[in-house]
């Protein structure tokens, strides 16, 4: 890296950027695709605050992506307002914004007072064309409509210039792992169903000795290292979906990565854990940990005494245990779910016949790999949803006064916005089913239960997810973008 080799470096590209989807999807694509273009450059990270954000995008940012320098977003405001970082860095003369997630005014800001150039990526829409020198834009559709029009003799249309969805980037970005999928072909997500379940199974077995107290940070000891290179890819137990005769369902569950997904998403999805393994006893569950959680973390949100969200969703507790091949949870019911902390955990995600998820960057990437989904939205403590942007989020996070208007305000949204999952809204149809509402989780496990036993409609879920997913080649495109304007400055 540019600040371990000593000495100013050529030239500086800053990034901006906030939330931990877009750090994972977004960001780690393009600085891989930096240190290979611009192996001289000095990669800086510069974090805004995000009212999506989970607390760890620091932490996410320093074990997962390699850039030289992190600036927290609690610094955010006196750098914008005064060019100061909190380590006082020092810039080169020549050097790069550029745009990944957040404000895009704040991008034009810091850019003008740097003096650099500015290269954004615009998934939706270009703001602020005229301070911008470069628009890297996901859809042919976003150029047409904001490259100036005839009113204004198209004057910005050599700014902007299509480079494909990102997300594409970030699942390709880890698919080089043996058990995933090699990107795009079809043919190597192959739906084999597992073996019809036989009957006769056990009744559901109580646990009296499990919710004692959660474990502190720090007191479960590390898995220990797995023999073979084939079991560090896939929890115990999976099985590739091209195998035959398989014997289980595979599913996958994703709570979220924000405090306020968690404490509704963790008891809701182990309670459908349960009602799931009563309708089909050969099933199997992970939870592949986020970035920035643990599964210390997680097991507070499974334990009634620091989770009072419990009780809204009809949850289930779990208590947290640790064997020679890593963590799971176990429900008072007796079922197991697996704790997949590696991460990216694409090999595992490629390898479920269904995963339950809640919104998010998440259904963006399970939709990359053709993997089928249930996506849950709760809205059984609406004051929770507090992620607006704009004057929305401002009001909604007032003292005393916010917890009413964020519900008051959540109700209204639910009623009038459209799809939520990503493959919904980029197909403009339902393609995975969006459960939203005051859910219960024999609800959940229901839909999930057709799901599984109807290999059909996975299948041509699949099919139509695969469709939807673009190519990888938007990071390159943007680097190239990058490099052509460190060349004009």
């Amino acid at each position: 890296m540019a600040s371990q080799r000593g000495g100013t470096p050529p030239y500086d590209i800053l990034i901006l950027s906030n939330g931990p989807g877009e750090l994972t999807t977004w960001v780690r694509p393009v600085v891989m695709e930096l240190r290979q273009q611009l192996p001289q450059a000095r990669l800086s990270l510069v974090l805004s605050p995000c009212p999506h954000a989970s607390g760890q995008e620091v932490r996410i940012a320093h074990q997962f992506i390699q850039v030289d320098r992190v600036q927290d977003p609690d610094f955010f405001l006196a750098f914008l307002l005064t060019g100061q970082t909190e380590e006082a860095w020092d810039w080169a003369k020549r050097g790069v914004v550029l745009f990944l997630g957040g404000d895009q005014f704040f991008a034009v800001c810091i850019a003008r007072r740097l003096r650099y150039r500015l290269v954004v990526y615009a998934e939706h829409r270009p703001r602020w064309q005229a301070w911008v020198h470069a628009f890297a834009l996901r859809t042919e559709e976003s150029k047409q409509r904001y490259d100036g029009g005839r009113l204004l003799g198209h004057r910005w249309a050599s700014k902007m210039h299509v480079v494909g969805d990102l997300m594409a980037d970030g699942v390709a970005s880890a698919i080089y792992l043996p058990g995933v999928p090699v990107w795009p072909s079809s043919g190597s997500l192959s739906t084999q169903p597992p073996a019809k379940p036989t009957a006769g199974f056990s009744s559901l077995t109580q646990i009296s000795t499990l919710m004692e107290d959660v474990p502190s940070e720090g007191t479960l000891s590390e898995p220990l290292p797995s023999r073979f290179a084939e079991e560090e890819l896939l929890p115990r137990g999976w099985q590739r979906l091209s195998d035959g005769g398989r014997t289980h369902y595979q599913v996958g569950l994703l709570p979220g990565s924000k405090p306020a997904k968690l404490s509704l998403g963790v008891p809701l999805l182990l309670a459908v854990a349960d009602e799931l393994r009563q309708r089909l006893p050969n099933i199997r569950f992970v939870i592949p940990v986020a970035p920035g959680q643990t599964p210390q973390s997680l097991a507070r949100y499974a334990h009634p005494r620091f989770n009072p969200d419990m009780a809204l969703v009809y949850g289930t507790s779990a208590a947290l245990e640790q064997t020679n091949l890593g963590a799971q949870f176990i429900t008072p019911f007796g079922t197991t779910i697996q704790l997949w902390t590696a991460f990216p955990a694409y090999s595992v995600l490629a390898n479920c016949d269904l995963c339950l998820t809640t919104i998010g960057a998440n259904t963006a990437e399970l939709a990359r790999l053709g993997v089928p989904m249930v996506v849950v939205i709760p809205t059984n403590k609406l004051e929770a949803m507090r992620a607006w942007d704009g004057i929305l989020g401002l009001l909604v996070n007032l003292p005393i006064l916010g917890t009413g208007l964020a519900r008051y305000i959540n109700r209204l949204a639910l009623r009038w916005l459209g799809y939520l999952a990503w493959p919904n809204i980029w197909a403009g149809r339902e393609v995975v089913p969006e459960l939203r509402g005051h859910l219960r989780p024999v609800e959940v496990a229901e839909q999930a239960r057709l799901l599984l036993e109807d290999r059909q409609r996975r299948q041509q879920m699949q099919m139509e997810l695969q469709q939807l997913g673009g190519k990888p080649g938007a990071a390159q495109a943007i680097v190239q973008l990058v490099a052509q304007q460190l060349s004009k400055g």
